[in-house]
């Protein structure tokens, strides 16, 4: 289920612009938020929720899918180009709606 960061406030940084995204670890990207909010999205959790709508879909995920060849910080979103040639495009709101954090879904 995605959420949606809700309204900027007004002499606030914009929460959904991304000022650093970076590897965690091997398996993981980081986005550091311009409201100084850490996200940490696990490669094959990004690939399943894949804006395309097909990821999701995907009973398994062999390797490769779950693998990212280039990541790419880009004016409208985070490019992925994973190994198996599939590309992705997370704009930059719902990738930060995408955030599992303790913070960000209450615990659950």
């Amino acid at each position: 289920m995605n959420k949606s960061i809700g309204l900027r406030i007004l002499g606030q940084p914009d929460p959904t612009a991304p000022k650093d995204v970076h590897l965690v670890g091997r398996y993981a990207v980081g986005v550091d938020w311009a409201d100084n909010h850490g996200s940490i999205y696990p490669f094959e959790r990004l690939r399943r929720d894949c804006p395309c709508g097909q990821c999701v879909a995907l009973e398994t995920l062999a390797p490769p899918m779950a693998w990212p060849q280039a990541i790419k910080k880009a004016d409208v979103g985070l490019a992925v180009t994973w190994a198996d040639g599939h590309a992705s495009l997370y704009p930059y709101a719902e990738l930060r709606g995408l955030c599992r954090c303790a913070g960000c879904t209450g615990g659950r």
